[in-house]
């Protein structure tokens, strides 16, 4: 299997707009691979993309991907979502124009995701109906997309919440390799077969690399009390023991350039771990 990582960042890409920090003025002088677009993978072997951040259509272009044919939606935040408006360009109809409407690709997602994401939106229902075909995959639904077996594994946002966030389970002979780019603090890793490859959360930092604090304990005890550790997700890596693991979700706030994060991975050799960058190509 051979997959692309499209965009590495999360919530907020790199550089920020209007931040005039060292991180973002290097993104800025620079670009990839210090730069960083929003979080999303695209798996070659079936032409299939995970995630559709706002900025999807240049990343697309930039990797000179010309057919997507399946989308598969991880949850309904919206920096995994709001670029779904790609749907009208990726089924496109070609010139001379009766309809607008082409070959749509197949929209894959939990019934919660799409309450939350297509439904609510007045945009994105009449967006869908029209540019895409959709699927709704139930809980530890196994599908095949061409020669490729997709297991939907599910997970709560919060302890004891619904399970409204998903993730992909790819299997192609005797190769594995799991995607869950965002949300994995609650995922049941029992359910996981052994793993040639997990693309997955990296979690947040509470200091820089200097030791200088990013967040204060009140963020940490409210907004962020739900949200996965750099520390917690390393734990996760030792549990799953996977041959290579690729961490994405790298948020602007983390205050850590791509030299930071080749620094970590000398760190951490021993996990197998690496820190995804977009544009970057992992074959298993």
């Amino acid at each position: 299997m051979r997959f692309t990582v499209l965009g590495s960042g999360g919530n907020s890409p790199i550089p920020m707009p209007t931040c005039d920090c060292h991180i973002c003025t290097e993104a800025r002088e620079k670009g990839e691979p210090y730069a960083r677009r929003g979080n999303s993978v695209f798996v070659h072997d079936e032409n299939i993309l995970i995630d559709t951040p706002e900025l999807i259509w240049y990343s697309l272009n930039r990797e000179s991907i010309s057919t997507v044919d399946s989308i598969f939606i991880t949850h309904f935040h919206a920096d995994h979502t709001h670029g779904l408006r790609a749907l009208q360009s990726i089924g496109g109809e070609q010139p001379p124009m009766s309809t607008f409407v082409g070959d749509v690709p197949t929209l894959y997602m939990s019934t919660a995701t799409y309450e939350r994401a297509i439904k609510a939106s007045e945009f994105f229902e009449l967006l869908t109906d029209q540019w895409a075909d959709i699927e709704l995959l139930d809980e530890n639904e196994t599908i095949s997309v061409g020669n490729l077996d997709v297991t939907h594994i599910v997970a709560p946002e919060f302890e004891d919440g619904a399970n409204v966030i998903s993730g992909f389970l790819f299997e192609s002979g005797n190769q594995t390799a799991f995607v869950s780019p965002d949300e994995t603090r609650h995922f049941d890793l029992t359910q996981l077969p052994d793993l040639d490859l997990w693309v997955k959360e990296c979690g947040y930092f509470s200091e820089t690399p200097e030791g200088e604090p990013l967040v204060t304990d009140t963020a940490e005890q409210g907004i962020l009390q739900h949200e996965l550790t750099f520390q917690k997700s390393l734990d996760q890596i030792r549990t799953v023991t996977p041959e290579r693991v690729v961490l994405t979700e790298l948020e602007e706030f983390y205050r850590r350039s791509y030299d930071d994060y080749q620094h970590l991975e000398e760190r951490y050799d021993n996990l197998n771990l690496e820190f995804a960058y977009d544009g970057m190509n992992i074959e298993i």
